[in-house]
């Protein structure tokens, strides 16, 4: 084989070991918005940018999402229909509370699918469970989770957030539980 030819395959080998997600997101402002949601509004991107490269990096996944600043929200909430919403605490308006409300609008927790693959607690996922394990390098690692949330790397609080791995380890986690959940697999 030419050495070009060589190189061309190898590279193209080498890149199908990197994921390249399609998640996008819309943030919906208003005409003339106030001191307080322009301030929003760049919190709010800053987040969704660092939490959906990391999504695009980390994932196979493809979704759309529009995302909200509503004062009426405690926190953040997200919907599998693709609607994501920060309310006006800024703490919430950071990269772990994007990639966790990202989830949501993903599935995880908000799906009658992801409902199906919880089990007394215990996500029923093959390959979320194995990665779990190659990831922490912990053989006895489980994925456990209620009717909303996931852990351990479910981002669930600030507290969770350790180190940029942690993050990097959500996004990889929410790419094999959906194709667990969905049995979504590409090749």
């Amino acid at each position: 084989m030419k050495p070009d030819i060589a190189f061309a395959v190898l590279a193209v080998c080498a890149s199908s070991l990197w994921a390249e997600g399609n998640i996008t997101y819309h943030l919906n402002k208003e005409t003339n918005p106030t001191e307080d949601q322009l301030d929003a509004y760049a919190h709010i991107e800053a987040a969704m940018d660092s939490a959906i490269n990391l999504y695009n990096r980390y994932t196979d996944l493809t979704k759309h999402i529009e995302v909200y600043y509503n004062t009426g929200v405690p926190t953040a909430e997200a919907s599998s229909n693709g609607t994501l919403s920060f309310g006006s605490n800024r703490s919430y308006m950071v990269v772990s509370t994007a990639m966790h409300e990202t989830a949501h609008t993903l599935g995880m927790g908000t799906t009658q699918e992801y409902q199906a693959m919880m089990v007394n607690g215990v996500f029923q996922g093959a390959k979320a469970q194995a990665l779990l394990k190659e990831l922490t390098g912990d053989t006895s690692a489980e994925l456990h989770g209620d009717s909303q949330h996931f852990w351990p790397y479910g981002l669930n609080y600030a507290s969770e957030v350790k180190s940029g791995q942690d993050l990097i380890f959500n996004a990889k986690i929410v790419n094999a539980m959906y194709q667990d959940i969905f049995k979504e697999y590409l090749y």
